[in-house]
C-alpha cells in the first residue's frame, strides 16, 4: 500500500508473562514469568529505565551477527518465521496438483532453496531480458522499457500504483511516486557528512564489482557505475527529503492526465499507462512535482546509451537476491554490512521465506491462521480495542486544550476507526499467478508481475475496505489514515506479547499499547488531518490547532535534544508521528489498565513491584534490544520511529505515573519538571 502505513509498532516483550487475571498474588505468581534476573539493578531507574529493565534481557541475547537490530520484536519474528518455515517446507513435500495453493506455496520455496540448481544457471535466466535492454535504439524504447520494468516489478525512475484518494477516500486513482534510486535515501547521494560520503564510497565501488559479476569488464564496469551515479544523483537532488514526504498536503498535486502530458511532455505517458496494462482516463495524483520536472528535463538529456546502462543495473540490482551465491554476497557486503553493520548474511531459508511471503503472503497467512490463531484470541483482541476505545475517549473530555466543538468530532472519528483483527474475512485470489519450476528468479518476477496487476486493477475503482495490507502472520500493526482503520494481524497475537489470559499491568502495557498506539495515529500530526471518513480535511479549529501543535513542538523538542552518537542527534520532527503515538498510546493504555483494576483488582505487590511498577516495566521490555552503531546512524537518518531506549525514555519521562511509580525527582536524569512535560492525548 502506497499511502502511509503507520505500522512497525510490533511491541514484542522479551520475558515470557504468562499474564492471569487472578487478584491473589499466590495464584499469579504461579502463572507469572515475569523474569526479575533479567532487570539490572546495577542500573538507578530514575536515571536509567531503559538498561534496569533490559539490561539482563540484552546480555543474554546478544546480537546475532546476521542480524543489525535484535530486539524482543525481532524475536518473536524469527519464532514466527520459523513456524512458517515448517510450514513451507511441509507443503513442499507434499504431492498437490497443479495450480493448487499448496502447489505455488510450496515450489516457490523449494526453488528458493535449490541452490545448487540457481548456481547451475547462473545468469541463464536473465538473458531474455538483458537482450532486450541491449536492443534500445531510441528514446521512445528508452520509455517502453520503463514500462516493461514497472509491470515485472524492477523500479526505474519513478513509481506509477493505485491507492486512495485521500480527498475522496470512496475512490482508487493513479498515482505517481519519485524512485529509481539505488540507495536507501536521496541524502546518500548529496550530504557531505563522513557518513554519507563513506556510503557514497562504497556504492560506487559496489556498483563496479556486481556489474563485473555479471560478466562485463571491470573498465567497461567503472565507465557504467559513473553513468549510473549520474543519473541517480540527479534523480535524488530532484526527491522530497522524508519529511517533505510525510506533508499530505505537499504529496497531493491532482492533475488530469492532459495536465500531466502538458507538464511533462518530453515522456509519453499515454503510451506508458496502456504499455503497463491500465485502462483509465482518470487523474493522476502527481506526488513530488519538482521530481518529475527533473525527470521531464533527463527525457532530454541523457542518451539512450546511458539509459541502456542505467536500465542493466536496474534489473541486475532487483534480481541479484535470488541469483549465485557470489552475487547475493557481495550484495549483502554493501546493503547488509556497509549500511546496517550486519556480518553475515541470515540463512537461505530465512532470506527465502521472506520472498515467499513477498510473492505470496496472504495465502501463507492463511494456513498460518488456521495452525496457529485460535477464534478466542480474536474474541479477547475485540474487548481489549473495545476497553482502549474507552479510554481513549476519556482522556479526549479531559482534554483542558481541546474546545467541545473539535472535541465532539474527536469522538466521531475515534468512533468510526475500523478495527481489522486477526486475518481476513475473505482470502485473496491467486489463481492467476502461475509458479513453475524453471528458475526462482523467474518465479519472482512472475509474482512481481502478478502483484503489478492485482494493483493497477484497483485503479478507477471503488476501495474494497476489506483488504489487509498485511499478511495474517506478520508481527506488526498499522493505522490506515485515508481508511480510518487499524488492524492487528495474527502474527502479532502471540505469546510473549499477547495472551488470552493474564496480569493485566502485563498485558496493557504490551498489547495494549500497541492498540493506543494505533488509535493514536489516527490524532498524531498527520493522522490528525483526516476525518472520520478518511479524507484529508481540516475538522479542527484554527485555535485547537495552533494549542495543538505548540504541544507537539515540545516533543519535537525533547528528541532534538538526544545524542545518538557523537555530533548526531535524534530527529524530532522525523519522529514525531511515531513518537506521539508512543506517548499517546502508552498514556491510554494506562487509562485502560486503571479501569479494569476498578472491576478486577490486580495483586498489589509481584516479585516486589507494584502493578504501576509492572506496567512501566512490561512497557521497557518490548522495547529491549542490541543494535549496531551503523544501524543506529541509518535508522535515525532514515526511520520515522525512534530508538528503542528513546521509545522508552521519551514516553515515560513526561507521565507523572511513571515519576511517582519509581520516585523520579528534581536532578534525575528521567526528571521533567511538570511545566515542561509534553503532553497531548
Amino acid at each position: 500500500m502506497k499511502f502511509k502505513l503507520t505500522v512497525k509498532f510490533a511491541l514484542i516483550a522479551a520475558f515470557a508473562m504468562i499474564l492471569i487475571t487472578s487478584c491473589t498474588q499466590q495464584k499469579v505468581k504461579e502463572k507469572i514469568t515475569l523474569d526479575v534476573s533479567l532487570i539490572d539493578t546495577t542500573f538507578d531507574p530514575a536515571k536509567d529505565f531503559y538498561h534496569y529493565a533490559n539490561n539482563g534481557w540484552m546480555q543474554k541475547y546478544p546480537l546475532p551477527d546476521d542480524e543489525s537490530r535484535y530486539g524482543s520484536f525481532d524475536q518473536l519474528g524469527k519464532e514466527t518465521s520459523k513456524k512458517v518455515r515448517s510450514l513451507l517446507e511441509e507443503l513442499g513435500k507434499g504431492n498437490y496438483g497443479q495450480g493448487t495453493i499448496e502447489q505455488k506455496i510450496g515450489d516457490f520455496y523449494a526453488m528458493g532453496m535449490d541452490s545448487a540448481k540457481i548456481e547451475e544457471q547462473g545468469l541463464e535466466p536473465l538473458k531474455p531480458e538483458f537482450e532486450k535492454i541491449a536492443a534500445i535504439q531510441t528514446m521512445e524504447d528508452v520509455q517502453k522499457q520503463i514500462a516493461h520494468f514497472h509491470t515485472i516489478g524492477v523500479g526505474s525512475v519513478f513509481g506509477f500504483f493505485g491507492s486512495i484518494d485521500i480527498k475522496n477516500s470512496e475512490m482508487n486513482i493513479a498515482h505517481l511516486n519519485q524512485g529509481g534510486l539505488g540507495m536507501s535515501d536521496r541524502d546518500y547521494y548529496l550530504n557531505e557528512d563522513e557518513r554519507s560520503v563513506e556510503i557514497r564510497e562504497a556504492y560506487e565501488k559496489h556498483l563496479v564489482k556486481m556489474i563485473m559479476l555479471s560478466g562485463i569488464s571491470e573498465e567497461k564496469a567503472t565507465d557504467m557505475s559513473k553513468t549510473i551515479m549520474k543519473i541517480e544523483t540527479r534523480l535524488a537532488k530532484a526527491s522530497f527529503t522524508r519529511l517533505e514526504n510525510r506533508n499530505p498536503h505537499a504529496t497531493y498535486n491532482k492533475k488530469t492526465q492532459e495536465e500531466v502530458s502538458n507538464l511533462y511532455p518530453n515522456f509519453d505517458w499515454k503510451t506508458y499507462i496502456t504499455a503497463i496494462g491500465v485502462e483509465y482516463e482518470g487523474e493522476i495524483n502527481v506526488r513530488q512535482p519538482k521530481f518529475f520536472k527533473e525527470v521531464n528535463n533527463m527525457m532530454a538529456e541523457i542518451t539512450v546509451e546511458e539509459w541502456k546502462d542505467y536500465f542493466y543495473w536496474n534489473f541486475f540490482n532487483t534480481t541479484a537476491n535470488y541469483l549465485t551465491q557470489e552475487i547475493q554476497e557481495q550484495n549483502f557486503d554493501f546493503y547488509g554490512r556497509t549500511m546496517q553493520g550486519s556480518q553475515e548474511m541470515r540463512p537461505r531459508w530465512r532470506r527465502v521465506l521472506g520472498t515467499t511471503n513477498g510473492a505470496l503472503g496472504d495465502a501463507i497467512g492463511q494456513k498460518f491462521s488456521e495452525k496457529y490463531f485460535p477464534a478466542e484470541a480474536k474474541e479477547r483482541m475485540v474487548a481489549l480495542v473495545e476497553n482502549l476505545r474507552v479510554a481513549y475517549g476519556q482522556r479526549i473530555d479531559n482534554l483542558e486544550w481541546m474546545s467541545d466543538e473539535t472535541k465532539a468530532k474527536a469522538h466521531n472519528k475515534l468512533a468510526s476507526m475500523r478495527v481489522k483483527i486477526g486475518y481476513p474475512d475473505e482470502w485473496r485470489d491467486f489463481s492467476g499467478l502461475e509458479v513453475g519450476r524453471e528458475a526462482f528468479v523467474l518465479n519472482v518476477l512472475a509474482a512481481n508481475k502478478f502483484g503489478r496487476e492485482y494493483n493497477n486493477s484497483k485503479i478507477g475503482k471503488p476501495v474494497n475496505k476489506e483488504e489487509w495490507f498485511f499478511p495474517a502472520h506478520t508481527v506488526n500493526a498499522y493505522y490506515a489514515p485515508p481508511l480510518n482503520e487499524i488492524c492487528f494481524p495474527a502474527g502479532i497475537l502471540q505469546p510473549p506479547f499477547f495472551y488470552l489470559d493474564g496480569d493485566d499491568a502485563i498485558n496493557y502495557a504490551a498489547i495494549g499499547a500497541v492498540i493506543g498506539h494505533e488509535m493514536s495515529h489516527g490524532f498524531d500530526d498527520q493522522g490528525r488531518l483526516y476525518d472520520k471518513e478518511g479524507n484529508l480535511t481540516n475538522w479542527w479549529t484554527d485555535e485547537d490547532s495552533e494549542r495543538f501543535n505548540a504541544r507537539t513542538k515540545v516533543l519535537v523538542d525533547q528528541f532534538n535534544n538526544i545524542v545518538i552518537i557523537d555530533d548526531l542527534h535524534a530527529d524530532g520532527e522525523l519522529s514525531l508521528g511515531e513518537n506521539i503515538a508512543d506517548l499517546g498510546g502508552l498514556n491510554i493504555a494506562y487509562t485502560a489498565f486503571q479501569n479494569a483494576q476498578k472491576e478486577n483488582p490486580q495483586a498489589e505487590i509481584i516479585d516486589g513491584f507494584s502493578p504501576d511498577q509492572r506496567f512501566f516495566l512490561s512497557w521497557a521490555r518490548v522495547w529491549a534490544q542490541n543494535i549496531r552503531e551503523k544501524e543506529m546512524i541509518r535508522r535515525t537518518k532514515e526511520d520515522v520511529h525512534s530508538l528503542g531506549i528513546n521509545r522508552v525514555h521519551g514516553p515515560v519521562a513526561n507521565m507523572p505515573e511513571f515519576h511517582a511509580a519509581f520516585e523520579i525527582k528534581e536532578g534525575d536524569a528521567l526528571y521533567i519538571p511538570e511545566d515542561k512535560r509534553a503532553s497531548i492525548w
